[in-house]
């Protein structure tokens, strides 16, 4: 069995590090925060990485190592951590460079000792918390304060001196109202590699130079990647037995114990998932449900109602779903729906099978499922797109193991084989200013990024106008002024050749226009400008004169002064495309509130003599901007 590390980080949004290129919002902990919802509203690549922006870096597994990376990477004030085998923890930006003094920082004796490391790292208070195996190491230390920054380790303890206590689940770091800032996680007993008792610890940070345990657990089965959720001022997490339990994670006080199989009617088995909670900050719309999820070796998924008031659980309030099978996925709840997977492994066959899953949050029923191979690790959502656009991202433990990226269709959008050639990725993903981050079994860290499309069909802050410009271009980027209605914004969502935003002049010398303005992800704005990257526009859609004239129109964009021709075409009646890009100085592009202005122009103006009067109209379709780094 394996122990493991912890990284704790804290939940710090938005940073901007002038030392680092590449920047995006954190993902701290296992499953990003504290109630382990696997959610962010940063994007991530949905089409295939691109080799020219994505790296991997390895890092040999020691002589007496028994795999590389085994727990997700986390990311923290724009840089991404993740934990070594042979107890070190590196450090690299976004987009994959090595930081350099003291990193990478070991932290145990003997780096070639039979190790591995499970636990997810976390960090907070400017540090990150990482918790040792522990496998045959008694006189090592257990828990560790390294600031993220210098990489100096401030601070460190023994949690247990026993040769057989292994940590195993993954760090919930949390910051109490106070001030008071925390770190929880559980261990079990491997003397004889199998599981007996062990213990869920929580300490106090607040001091990273002298960490002091507020208070320990007992059960008599231990715990393995059961993770605890923070819910208010209750930490709830399983055991091997089958237990749930919630604590007061400032006082150490039992609040409720359950027996799951006594609550469901059958044998859940070993809980060895994380439990997640959604709560004001991961559900949408006021859609908090009250429950906490999980899922159990017994091969099921589980909801319960939680009352996050008096830490008690709401038995009645319950659901279960079977698998084929294993799951130790942590599920992650976004929009009505549970995302979690599954495993079938058999190692003398050998066999590898398994799916990703999307539930009903309501009842568990399956919405669908998709093969992708065994998904031990737990799902990574990105709601970059929008309600209904949401991108999953999970890694599958093969020898042909690697990451899946499946849209909320239940549609396969691109995988990836991983590097090296132990290509098992047992731990999960993590997603940081269109970056997604995950490492395997040989021990290499990847970041795989590719582009970013903004449209109207799901995509935020983005905003279109309407209907006549006096000159073409005209010399400012705020022509024509009206904005689209709804219905008009709803025509140009989807490329589908049967609906349009329509306008047409009304006053002599004017062209018929559409402005379409563009808001760049705060997180990628740094990552796009900074990598000199490029910026794609198409428009599909009609632009004709209605009598004799000029059929066609003209895209362009604007550059800070001026408006550039990206390109330029006569078809008109007929639905066309206008497709072009800025490849250099990106910056000029994007103004100081992050936005880029496109403008397509009918070619000719409107005329009223000699009569009839000659009118120019423009019919949009489709428009889209797609960001590569």
């Amino acid at each position: 069995m394996k122990c493991m590390k912890v990284l704790m980080v804290c939940l710090t949004l938005l940073l901007v590090v002038a030392s680092q290129p590449v920047l995006g919002s954190d993902w701290p902990q296992f499953q990003k925060d504290k109630v382990h919802s696997g959610v962010t509203g940063d994007s991530a690549p949905i089409a295939d990485p691109k080799s020219t922006i994505s790296w991997q870096s390895d890092h040999p597994v020691p002589s007496g190592g028994m795999s590389g990376i085994d727990e997700s990477p986390v990311v923290y004030n724009g840089s991404v951590y993740t934990v070594i085998a042979g107890g070190s923890l590196t450090k690299y930006s976004l987009d994959g460079t090595a930081a350099g003094g003291n990193w990478p920082v070991s932290f145990v004796s003997n780096p070639d000792d039979l190790d591995f490391q499970l636990a997810t790292p976390a960090a907070g208070n400017g540090h990150i918390f990482v918790v040792d195996t522990g496998y045959s190491r008694p006189l090592d230390y257990d828990l560790y304060a390294i600031d993220a920054t210098t990489g100096s380790i401030s601070g460190r303890v023994h949690v247990n001196n026993s040769t057989g206590i292994q940590f195993l689940t993954p760090v919930t770091y949390v910051e109490a109202s106070n001030g008071s800032k925390y770190v929880l996680f559980g261990s079990g007993n491997m003397s004889d590699w199998t599981m007996h008792e062990g213990e869920y610890y929580c300490y106090n940070v607040t001091d990273p130079a002298n960490m002091e345990m507020c208070w320990n657990y007992s059960s008599p089965a231990g715990y393995y990647w059961a993770g605890a959720a923070v819910i208010g001022d209750y930490a709830v997490f399983g055991d091997d037995a089958s237990n749930l339990v919630s604590i007061n994670y400032k006082t150490g006080a039992t609040v409720n114990v359950i027996d799951a199989s006594t609550v469901y009617g059958f044998d859940v088995g070993k809980i060895r998932s994380s439990v997640t909670y959604s709560d004001d900050g991961t559900a949408i719309f006021g859609n908090e449900t009250g429950r906490v999820y999980f899922t159990s070796q017994g091969g099921y998924c589980y909801a319960l109602g939680f009352n996050e008031n008096n830490g008690s659980f709401i038995t009645a309030d319950n659901w279960s779903t079977p698998f084929v099978n294993n799951t130790t996925s942590t599920p992650a709840y976004y929009n009505g729906r549970i995302y979690v997977g599954n495993y079938t492994t058999n190692f003398s066959i050998p066999y590898y099978d398994g799916n990703l899953w999307c539930l009903n949050e309501d009842d568990g029923t399956e919405i669908w499922n998709v093969s992708v191979g065994p998904v031990q690790s737990s799902p990574a959502v990105s709601t970059f797109y929008g309600q209904g656009k949401e991108y999953i991202y999970v890694t599958t433990n093969s020898p042909t193991g690697g990451i899946y990226c499946v849209d909320s269709d239940g549609t396969e959008v691109w995988n990836e084989t991983s590097s090296g050639s132990n290509l098992f990725s047992l731990a999960g993903a993590a997603i940081s200013g269109g970056w997604v981050f995950y490492g395997n079994d040989d021990g290499y860290l990847h970041g795989l990024a590719n582009y970013t499309r903004y449209d109207f069909n799901g995509s935020t802050d983005m905003w279109a106008y309407k209907y006549q410009v006096d000159t073409n271009p005209p010399n400012t980027a705020t022509d024509p002024a009206i904005e689209f209605s709804s219905a008009e914004y709803n025509a140009i969502k989807t490329d589908d050749d049967t609906t349009y935003a329509s306008s047409q002049t009304t006053t002599d010398s004017y062209y018929a226009a559409h402005r379409f303005v563009f808001k760049i992800d705060d997180n990628e704005e740094p990552w796009i400008i900074s990598n000199n990257g490029s910026i794609n526009v198409t428009w599909n859609g009609k632009a004709y004169y209605s009598v004799g004239g000029t059929n066609g129109a003209t895209l362009y964009i604007w550059n800070g002064t001026a408006y550039e021709s990206l390109d330029d075409d006569a078809n008109g009646v007929n639905e066309f495309s206008l497709i072009g890009g800025v490849t250099s100085n990106i910056g000029n592009y994007i103004d100081s509130s992050g936005n880029v202005t496109v403008l397509v122009v009918q070619k000719d103006e409107q005329s009223s003599t000699p009569p009839p009067a000659k009118v120019s109209h423009i019919k949009t379709d489709y428009v889209k901007l797609v960001a590569t780094p």
